[in-house]
C-alpha cells in the first residue's frame, strides 16, 4: 500500500497559505469579504446569524441555489518556463524535455513554495426567512489541500540521485560498478553517455529523513457537509439590530492526509475512501483506470458548530463575528499511519529532471509519489481516528452607502492547524457597486503583510432578485497575465442555478 499516498493527495485540494475563506459563494468572491455580506443558504459555513436578516430579500422569503462552485490553484510552478501547458493541471502536467539542470533548480525552488489547490462545490442550498427568524440547509463538497516542502526534499523530488544532498553517483559501466563525485556537469555528462547507467547516489554526511524533509508540510481533506443553520433575531429596534445563529453540520469524510515533519520528527495520517480504490484496491487519482465514478463512501463521520452574531446600527452599518467548524471527524476506513527516522545514505530513485516526462508519468518513471514513498514507510492499520475539523474565527464589518453602495473588511483567523485550514489570517478589504440588476465587486486580500490577490466579480440579480447568475476570480491579476505573476493564481467562482421566491 506503499504507492497510495500523493494519488490520494493530489485529487483532494491546494492554495497558496489559505483556503478559500467564502467557500462557494460566487456573490461574495468578486469582493475577498462575506462575513457581513453573504444571506440566506450561503451565510451557512460563513456567520449563521445572517439567516436572519429579512430585507435582504426584498419581500422574497425562500432563496435555492444549485451547483454553485468556487475553485483555485496557486503556485510560481504554474508560470515556470520548463512546465508545459496542460488542459489537466495539477495532474497531469508534463516538462520541457530540453530543460536543463540548472532549470530544474528553478523548478526545485518553486516546489519549496508549495503548490495548492481549493474546490468548493455546493451541490443544493435552501433558506426560509419569516419576520422572526430564518433556517437554512445545503449539501456541500469541500476539498483542501496545503502543501510546502523542505529544500532537500525538493531537491530530491526533482533531481532524484542527482541532488546535490549525494556527494556520490553510483554506475555501471562496461559489466563494472563506479563511484564519482556528484557535480551537476558530472551527472549531466554521465546521463548523456549511452554506454553508463546511473544506479544511485551516496549522502557523505546523510540526514536522518525528519531532518532533511523538515518543515515539510502535506495537509489535505475532502469532506462532504450537510449544514442545517438557524439564526434569529434577539433584539430589535427602529435603529439597532442584534442577530445569533447556530449552524449544525453532518460531516463525511472522503479522504484526509496529515503529514508533517518538524522538531526531527515526522508523523502522518492517512484515510480515504473505499470507493477511491477501484479495483487494484489501491486509490488511482493519479490514473484514471482506477476510479470509481459515483459519489464514493465515507471513510469517516463526524459532526461540526457553527455560531455567529451580527449588528446592524442605523440601518447601514453591519457587524459580524463567527467561529466555524467547531468539531471533529472519526476516520474508520483504509487507515494509515506514515513515519520516517532512518538516516538517508543511499537513494536509488531518479527524479523529474531525469526520468519523467509528467510529475504523474503513468510510463513507469519518476513520480512524486514513488519519491515520496521510498522516503517514507507508510503502514497500514485497523484503527479508528478522531481529528479536529479546521476551525476559524472571522470578524468583519460593512456600511452601505445608499441603494448603490457597500464596503467592508474582514479578517479571517486559524484556530488550530487542522488539513484543510488557513496557514495563517487573512484580511480582506472590498464592496459592491450596485447599477441597477447587475452588481459590480472587487476587493484585496492580504496576508502576512503582503498583497496577496485582487478579486473581481460581476453579478446579475435579474426579475426583481428571482434569478441571480455571476462569475468572479479570485485574482485579476493572474487571470490578465498570468506569467508575470511572482505566485500565479487560476481561479473562478460562478453560479447560474440560484433563485429567490
Amino acid at each position: 500500500m506503499k504507492h497510495l499516498i500523493l494519488s490520494v493527495l493530489v485529487c483532494l485540494g491546494v492554495s497558496f497559505g489559505y483556503t478559500q475563506t467564502e467557500g462557494s459563494v460566487f456573490t461574495s468572491t468578486g469582493r475577498g469579504v462575506s462575513t457581513t455580506f453573504a444571506t440566506d443558504y450561503q451565510s451557512l459555513g460563513i456567520n449563521p446569524a445572517n439567516l436572519a436578516w429579512t430585507k435582504e430579500f426584498k419581500g422574497k422569503r425562500v432563496a435555492l441555489g444549485f451547483l454553485e462552485t468556487g475553485f483555485s490553484l496557486s503556485s510560481p510552478i504554474l508560470n515556470n518556463p520548463i512546465v508545459n501547458e496542460s488542459a489537466s493541471i495539477p495532474f497531469s502536467f508534463g516538462f520541457d524535455s530540453d530543460a536543463s539542470f540548472t532549470d530544474f533548480q528553478e523548478f526545485s525552488s518553486d516546489l519549496q513554495e508549495g503548490m495548492r489547490l481549493n474546490a468548493d462545490v455546493r451541490l443544493f442550498g435552501i433558506a426560509v426567512t419569516t419576520k422572526i427568524a430564518g433556517f437554512g440547509f445545503s449539501v456541500n463538497e469541500c476539498y483542501a489541500m496545503n502543501v510546502q516542502t523542505s529544500k532537500d526534499f525538493a531537491d530530491i523530488a526533482s533531481f532524484g540521485f542527482g541532488s546535490p544532498y549525494f556527494d556520490t553517483l553510483v554506475y555501471s559501466q562496461g559489466g563494472s560498478t563506479n563511484k564519482v563525485v556528484n557535480t551537476p556537469q558530472t551527472y549531466d555528462s554521465l546521463r548523456s553517455d549511452t554506454s553508463v547507467q546511473l544506479l544511485a547516489g551516496i549522502a557523505g554526511n546523510p540526514k536522518t529523513i525528519p531532518e532533511l524533509m523538515e518543515g515539510t508540510q502535506i495537509k489535505v481533506s475532502w469532506i462532504r457537509e450537510f449544514n442545517f443553520g438557524f439564526g434569529t433575531n434577539i433584539l430589535k429596534t427602529q435603529k439597532f439590530g442584534l442577530y445569533a445563529g447556530v449552524g449544525i453540520k453532518y460531516l463525511q469524510g472522503m479522504a484526509l492526509l496529515d503529514m508533517e515533519a518538524s522538531n526531527n520528527n515526522l508523523n502522518g495520517f492517512i484515510s480515504y475512501s473505499p470507493s477511491l480504490a477501484g479495483g487494484s484496491g489501491n486509490p488511482g487519482l493519479f490514473s484514471s483506470g482506477n476510479i470509481q465514478y459515483k459519489l464514493p463512501k465515507a471513510a469517516g463521520s463526524g459532526f461540526g458548530v457553527d455560531l455567529g452574531v451580527n449588528v446592524k446600527a442605523f440601518k447601514r452599518i453591519k457587524i459580524g463575528v463567527a467561529v466555524n467548524d467547531i468539531g471533529s471527524i472519526t476516520w474508520t476506513e483504509n487507515t494509515y499511519s506514515a513515519q520516517a527516522d532512518s538516516l538517508l545514505s543511499t537513494f536509488r530513485v531518479k527524479g523529474f529532471y531525469a526520468d519523467s516526462g509528467s510529475f504523474q508519468s503513468n510510463s513507469g518513471g519518476a513520480t512524486f509519489d514513488s519519491i515520496l514513498n521510498n522516503l517514507v514507510d507508510i503502514r497500514a492499520g485497523n484503527f479508528t481516528k478522531k481529528v479536529n475539523l479546521p476551525s476559524t474565527f472571522r470578524l468583519g464589518a460593512s456600511i452601505q452607502f445608499g441603494k448603490f453602495l457597500e464596503i467592508g473588511g474582514e479578517v479571517v483567523t486559524p484556530l488550530n492547524d487542522r488539513p484543510g485550514n488557513l496557514v495563517s489570517s487573512v484580511y480582506s478589504f472590498g464592496g459592491d457597486l450596485k447599477l441597477g440588476p447587475v452588481i459590480l465587486s472587487s476587493g484585496i486580500v492580504l496576508q502576512n503583510k503582503e498583497v496577496l490577490r485582487v478579486p473581481v466579480g460581476i453579478v446579475f440579480s435579474t426579475f426583481g432578485g428571482l434569478y441571480e447568475i455571476g462569475f468572479s476570480t479570485r485574482d485579476i491579476q493572474s487571470l490578465i497575465n498570468l506569467q508575470d505573476q511572482e505566485n500565479p493564481m487560476i481561479s473562478a467562482a460562478f453560479g447560474f442555478l440560484r433563485f429567490r421566491i
